[in-house]
This record gives structure tokens, C-alpha cells and sequence, in this order.
């Protein structure tokens, strides 16, 4: 088997792709390796490599930072996505900041080249609105903090519309088992208005990174949770609906699509071939619970109506 990337000297987590021709362009979180690898959630960076196959990377210098001024984003950035429109490439990310220590928000930076990126000047883009989503600086009960992160961009060929995906927590007095897929909207990828969740089953903490897959006219909505977010399975789940905007049912009849234990995470769904998906998570823990923090090699996944597996 070969090696597994991981940029030199750093853990890799939560990679997201963008592929020009026939070479993909990953982005991801990344962070020195250290004694306690827990921390590295709070000293992340987004770094860059790119590749033709998958398996074999090239580190390139890395994408974007937080910033050293007392700005919004000076603590850590978190998991985002990219897309293109007119000749630019949009970086979308979370961003946190060292006197608001859980508080997430999202912002966007610019590139004409996926390899010089500059924040846009008017960040963060988007907050939580406080009208559907919870937002504040402390943990609840299962020692999780509210989640306002992950965006997942996409343009809707239905609507003509930009849409983003947002992990979120739903507003209310329960704050344990609130986690929800937000959804905001826009046309020029700047301007964005937030809706009410798309997805909010009342069983997960947390709905981690997700990604939206229109496939024979149905919206397959993935996501990642741990076990111990909602007691059952760690890994991907999904759920899908002939509307975006709602009433999706679970796939496989309980939206589980992978149970990896605590093995792989964030399995993202790239290329596909009729019903057959290339797919690529990272690595999490060894069979001795020591954290690896490297990339998976890629793998299948089929989408065939009502069931999606792993081949």
C-alpha cells in the first residue's frame, strides 16, 4: 500500500477538492504535529496540494492563514469549499477569533489562480442568524459548542442560484442533539441570505461537513457525526429528497452510508461514472486510538435511488 499524503511536518483533516482539467486541486486543515493532537483545532491553517490520481500529492505553499491582526479570524480556520464563477475562484471558510473562542463565522477569499488567495475585505460574509440558529460562546452538556461552520457551495442548475450549506445548531431552549443543516442563498457569491435549515432531524450534535449531490433528479444531502454526537454510528450519513429544500428521508433506511468507527472521516463524494463516485476521507485513529491525521486513499461509493453504499 502506499503511503498516505499528509503535508510535511503537519496532521491533515477535513480536505475538500476542486478539479481543473484532469487535476485536482485539495485544500485542507492542517496543523504542526504535536504531543496533543486534540490542539490542532485551534491552530489550523488551510493548506494546498494537488494531484492526477488521487494518491500521489504535491504540497503546495499554503492557501490561507489566520490573520495576526485582532480580527475575526486570528485564532484558527476551519473546513470550507471552492468554487468558480467568471475566471475567479471563491475560498470559502470558517474563521474563529481568540476573545470569542467558539464563535464561528464564515468569510471568502479570491484567487484567479487557486494559488495566490486574498480575504475579501468586507469578512465574514456570513453569521448565524439568530432567527433559526444557535449561536454563542459556550459548550452544551455533551461538551460541544454550537456549530456555524463547514460551508459547502454549490451552484443549483434547477434554480440558477448559488446555494451554501452551513453545519449549524437550530435555535430553541434545547441545545443537545440540535444539530441541522443550515442553507443560505445568493446570485454573486458575496450577497447571501440565510433561510431556515433544509435538514434538522433532532438526533445528531453535530452535522459535519456537508456536501450536496444532485443525481438522477434527486438531492443526496452527506454529512459526518461521530458515535458519540448521537450514540450509533461514526462516519457518513446521508439523506435525499426530490426538493432541495426539504422533506428528505434517510437513505439505506437509516441514513448510515459508512461506519467506520473511528477510523476514517469527512468522506467527501468527487467524480462519478453513471452511479459510481470516487470518494476520499482522512485518517483519524490507529487501532491503538493514536491519531494518524493523514489522507485516505480513494475508494467507491454507488448511488442507486433510496440506497447508497460503499462497493
Amino acid at each position: 500500500m502506499k503511503n498516505n499524503y499528509s503535508p510535511k511536518g503537519k496532521y491533515l483533516w477535513d480536505a475538500w477538492f476542486f478539479k481543473v482539467d484532469k487535476e485536482y486541486h485539495m485544500f485542507y486543515l492542517q496543523a504542526p504535529r504535536l504531543r496533543n493532537p486534540a490542539k490542532r483545532h485551534h491552530i489550523s491553517s488551510i493548506g494546498h496540494a494537488i494531484s492526477k490520481d488521487l494518491i500521489h500529492w504535491k504540497e503546495l505553499p499554503t492557501a490561507l492563514t489566520p490573520d495576526k491582526l485582532d480580527c475575526w479570524d486570528n485564532l484558527a480556520l476551519w473546513t470550507g469549499s471552492v468554487i468558480e464563477k467568471d475566471n475567479k475562484y471563491y475560498l470559502f471558510y470558517t474563521g474563529r477569533n481568540t476573545k470569542a473562542f467558539w464563535i464561528q463565522k464564515i468569510g471568502v477569499a479570491i484567487s484567479t489562480d487557486l494559488i495566490h488567495w486574498k480575504k475579501y475585505p468586507d469578512n465574514p460574509i456570513i453569521v448565524a442568524d439568530e432567527r433559526y440558529y444557535h449561536m454563542d460562546n459556550k459548550k452544551n452538556e455533551l461538551n460541544v459548542a454550537p456549530a456555524w461552520r463547514d460551508p459547502y457551495v454549490f451552484k443549483d442548475y434547477k434554480s440558477d442560484r448559488y446555494y451554501m450549506t452551513i453545519s449549524a445548531s437550530t435555535q430553541g431552549n434545547i441545545q443537545i442533539y440540535n444539530g441541522c443543516i443550515a442553507i443560505a442563498q445568493s446570485t454573486n457569491l458575496i450577497d447571501w441570505e440565510i433561510l431556515s435549515p433544509i435538514l434538522a432531524p433532532g438526533k445528531f450534535d453535530e452535522m459535519e461537513t456537508s456536501q450536496v449531490i444532485f443525481h438522477n433528479s434527486y438531492y443526496y444531502l452527506f454529512f459526518s457525526t461521530w458515535a458519540k454526537k448521537y450514540g450509533t454510528h461514526t462516519g457518513l450519513h446521508c439523506y435525499f429528497s426530490d426538493n432541495l429544500f426539504g422533506n428528505y428521508k434517510p437513505v439505506n433506511g437509516n441514513c448510515v452510508v459508512l461506519d467506520n468507527g473511528e477510523e476514517i472521516y469527512d468522506v467527501r463524494l468527487l467524480d462519478n461514472n453513471n452511479n459510481e463516485f470516487l470518494a476520499i476521507g482522512w485518517l483519524n485513529e490507529d487501532k491503538n486510538g493514536n491519531f494518524i491525521g493523514e489522507l485516505s486513499h480513494p475508494f467507491k461509493i454507488t448511488i442507486e435511488g433510496d440506497r447508497v453504499f460503499k462497493q
